[in-house]
């Protein structure tokens, strides 16, 4: 039995993302497909366009056999974090290869930059020391690179930890993933889309579409962040995770603000990105401090959380069950990370009168 991976956001699930799920069925001959999801909040620290539940009827209305969920403290990461425990999630599921977008469709060059930064630690290290993120250092030194960084994230995470498992690539078509307005007819980037919603209903498969009503919008969760970080003293803020090197001092300028973008421009500078920003407040808003994140960074990953799956994917599942541990629905205190899934759903519940908490205590989404 041939099983492949991909790991996906679906921010929102688009006309190109069909088209991936598409080109993997057609040549990797694979007999089931599982896709590790990012859950309500992405790796850049935006809230999804739609719940992760939502996210997860959509990627099995997309032919995924199995939809596996990203945890949220270790979705909102860095790229490399993020694609670590992605791959790690796939690993623990025996797939075989991993299929991403790309937009070169070269993973030789994923190869030639892992060996060749294998001899540079040193000078990344002097330069991150400096104040350049990772991301800069490498789009300095490999410019092909710039829109690939992901990709090269998985390589590295399959190299790095000794995987048996083959990356595989698609080409991204008539759409960049950055791209800010449709180039196209029939495929347009998810950031276009959420830039201008009207776009879904051309740009979306009709599921997608027909959920419209449940988008989340983001700018609800302000006045959360707000009361958070007012209601705190700089030293407990100083405690939560992402807030380093003084930012702890600069939060509470949010009393002069009355709307989230506004306050994440203020807050950013060269060496902290908008999207550095983003992340720190999401964990701010959860309250997550530094000492949780760094007891689950101590060990890795070891259980997989299903959010959703077919017939196939959950007979799959029964194949495997007594050699990985597997979380159909989750409640209190189990560890550190569902506990915190259970915070998150319980938060969103609050502010967008939704029924997570309630979906996290069920068994997953069965697509017939």
């Amino acid at each position: 039995m041939k099983i492949v991976g991909t790991i996906v956001e679906y921010n929102p699930l688009h006309n190109g993302h069909v088209h991936h799920i598409n080109e993997i069925k057609e040549k990797s001959n694979a007999d089931l497909i599982i896709a590790v999801l990012s859950g309500s909040f992405t790796m850049r620290g935006d809230l999804s366009l739609f719940d992760k539940f939502t996210k997860a009827k959509h990627a099995l209305n997309n032919s995924v056999d199995l939809v596996v969920e990203l945890p949220t403290v270790l979705c909102i990461q860095k790229a490399d974090i993020f694609a670590k425990n992605s791959v790690l999630l796939l690993n623990q599921l025996n797939v075989s290869e991993i299929w991403i977008g790309s937009e070169q469709n070269d993973s030789s060059i994923y190869e030639e930059c892992y060996n060749a930064l294998k001899d540079k630690n040193e000078y990344i290290k002097a330069k991150m020391n400096e104040g350049l993120s990772y991301k800069e250092i490498t789009n300095e030194l490999f410019p092909l690179l710039s829109n690939d960084l992901l990709g090269y994230s998985y390589y590295k995470a399959i190299r790095d930890n000794n995987l048996s498992i083959t990356l595989k690539t698609i080409k991204r078509i008539d759409s960049n993933y950055l791209d800010k307005e449709p180039s196209s007819p029939s495929i347009a980037s998810a950031m276009s889309i959420r830039n201008d919603l009207s776009l879904l209903n051309n740009y979306t498969p009709s599921y997608v579409y027909d959920d419209k009503d449940l988008i989340l919008d983001e700018n609800k969760l302000f006045d959360f962040i707000k009361y958070k970080i007012l209601s705190s003293n700089k030293e407990n803020l100083k405690n939560l995770f992402f807030v380093d090197e003084g930012l702890e001092n600069k939060l509470h300028d949010i009393k002069n603000f009355n709307s989230l973008d506004d306050f994440i421009k203020h807050l950013s500078t060269k060496r902290y990105t908008l999207t550095r920003i983003k992340r720190m407040l999401i964990y701010v808003l959860l309250n997550i401090t530094k000492a949780e994140i760094n007891s689950i960074s101590a060990s890795n990953l070891d259980f997989v959380r299903i959010l959703g799956y077919s017939i196939k994917g959950k007979e799959y599942l029964s194949s495997i069950k007594k050699d990985t541990s597997i979380y159909t629905n989750i409640k209190n205190n189990i560890n550190t990370i569902l506990d915190i899934e259970l915070k998150v759903s319980k938060l969103l519940d609050t502010i967008y009168n939704l029924d997570l908490l309630s979906k996290e205590q069920k068994a997953p989404l069965l697509k017939n």
